[in-house]
């Protein structure tokens, strides 16, 4: 006998001995079937088939019935005998229909001894196909556990603490380090990069008193109704919708975030202390802009570095100051919400590579633009920034619409390179802000853009060696990538011609 019904026959009844009365029926009509255990003067005890053990008394029997095998019985009897696929579904039909229920996966597993591929039976085991092959519900899950696990072995990671994760991971975390981004740093520096410092056994957000008390001062003397909001490196004392205000300092945040992993900047590159921190000031139209760069020329003695500051700031939709202080004030109006908040990330960029490495060596004008639109294009998808020195706006001087879309710019720069048309690095190093055009701005950002590409270590060491007082910026571009500007021209145009992918 197969020994799905071998086990079926042991739990049903273990006896083959002829059954004595297997039905009792009460004075009140209540019928109980079983295998009478004991029948007496006094009492009927009946091992009933779904019900387990009565005990009746004699004078509330009506009848008992010897006659009718117990239903455990007929089960028993009918489970020997159902040798093939069809006898067992009669078996299965019949044991339905007397009120079994437990027996019936036994009579399942059965049918599918016989006929593996009985998808009826395997549907009302609860089985399923997974992977080529009928599994149990445990089956299963035992089954896709091991998959899985075999699967992030092949990866090669290790488990720890629940999770699957790669030895660096785990090595990592046992020290006690934090993720951020794809680097792992202590808990210190995580909550630094945070904006966030350890006072009494408690994190707390750096700048935060100094940023409010500041923006109430501003308000209270410039008369601009500004509200402050705060971020990791950034105050906002902004003018603005409060939704406007968090969207430039989260874009501002992101840009930060790319000039951390490009840079890879030491405390002593970039320290992040409240002194160091950027003031975004958002106004919504010139008059506030105007009434604020006068407090601050009046506040901070803008006009004795640069003279005339304020008639100057008057033909700009926007400024950015470094020395001593760390700050740029724009105006919205007429822009659109996502120009104004290029043109805030973009001056926040102009900052961070001015400021960086401690001192205030200006890069030459390509290499801050550039710098400034590499961070834009990584943190926002974008630019609308147009930083031409003539305080225009995107279309001010424009020669065409293909270099107001950030989208064109490879391909338009591609064209210009094809007819030897794009303006030499060379002597886009020796211009001025007022010189520059778009076409200038655009390849500046190209250029930055391939050589972080290149070499992004390399591209660290030049910005490092060009804040050198010592060296000239191609003085820099040879010691880190071994170029003059003219081979970085040649190396860029190859770029360039390959669709921008760097090639060997």
């Amino acid at each position: 006998m197969p020994i799905r019904l071998a086990v079926l026959c042991l739990l049903v009844l273990v006896t083959a001995a002829p059954a004595f009365a297997h039905e009792v029926v009460m004075n009140d009509g209540t019928k109980y079937e079983g295998k009478i255990l004991r029948n007496d003067e006094k009492n009927v005890v009946i091992e009933t088939t779904f019900d387990g053990m009565k005990t009746l008394e004699k004078a509330d029997v009506k009848s008992v019935n010897d006659r009718v095998p117990p239903l455990r019985e007929q089960l028993k009897y009918r489970a020997k005998t159902a040798e093939d696929h069809a006898a067992r579904w009669d078996l299965y039909a019949w044991a339905k229909k007397k009120g079994f229920k437990d027996e019936l996966g036994y009579i399942l597993e059965a049918i599918v001894d016989l006929k593996p591929g009985d998808r009826k039976a395997r549907k009302l085991l609860g089985h399923k196909k997974v992977d080529g092959r009928w599994m149990s519900p445990d089956e299963e899950t035992r089954y896709l556990k091991e998959k899985f696990e075999a699967e992030q072995r092949a990866k090669g990671l290790v488990r720890y603490e629940g999770e699957w994760v790669t030895p660096e991971e785990r090595d990592a975390r046992e020290k006690g380090l934090l993720k951020d981004g794809d680097e792992w740093v202590t808990e210190e520096e995580w909550h630094k990069r945070r904006g966030e410092k350890l006072v009494n056994g408690k994190w707390i957000k750096v700048g935060f008193k100094e940023g409010t008390a500041l923006t109430a001062k501003a308000l209270r003397e410039s008369r601009v109704k500004l509200a402050y909001h705060w971020s990791a490196h950034f105050d906002a004392l902004a003018e603005i919708k409060p939704s406007l205000a968090k969207r430039v300092l989260a874009s501002c945040e992101k840009a930060f975030g790319v000039m951390r992993t490009t840079l890879r900047p030491t405390s002593d590159d970039y320290p992040e202390t409240v002194e160091e921190r950027i003031k975004l000031v958002l106004l919504k139209k010139i008059p506030g802009f105007m009434r604020f760069s006068q407090w601050f020329d009046k506040t901070y003695k803008a006009d004795s570095l640069v003279p005339g500051f304020v008639s100057a700031v008057q033909r700009q939709h926007s400024w950015w100051w470094v020395q001593d202080l760390r700050w740029t004030a724009a105006y919205q109006f007429p822009n659109t919400d996502k120009t104004f908040v290029s043109n805030v990330v973009h001056n926040a960029g102009l900052i961070l590579l001015t400021r960086y490495k401690a001192n205030y060596k200006f890069p030459s004008v390509w290499l801050r633009e550039g710098f400034a639109y590499y961070l834009e294009m990584e943190a926002l998808g974008y630019s609308q920034s147009f930083t031409l020195g003539k305080g225009g706006s995107a279309g001010a001087g424009m020669k065409g619409p293909t270099w107001a879309d950030s989208g064109q710019w490879r391909a338009s720069l591609k064209k210009l390179v094809s007819e030897g048309q794009d303006p030499p690095l060379r002597r886009v190093a020796r211009m001025s802000i007022d010189q520059f055009g778009y076409q200038e701005l655009v390849k500046s950002w190209s250029v930055v853009e391939f050589l972080v590409r290149k070499d992004a270590k390399k591209f660290k060491a030049f910005i490092d060696l060009s804040k050198d007082r010592s060296k000239t910026e191609e003085d820099a571009l040879k010691a880190a990538f071994g170029w003059s500007y003219k081979r970085a021209d040649t190396a860029w145009r190859a770029y360039v011609g390959a669709n921008f992918q760097i090639t060997p």
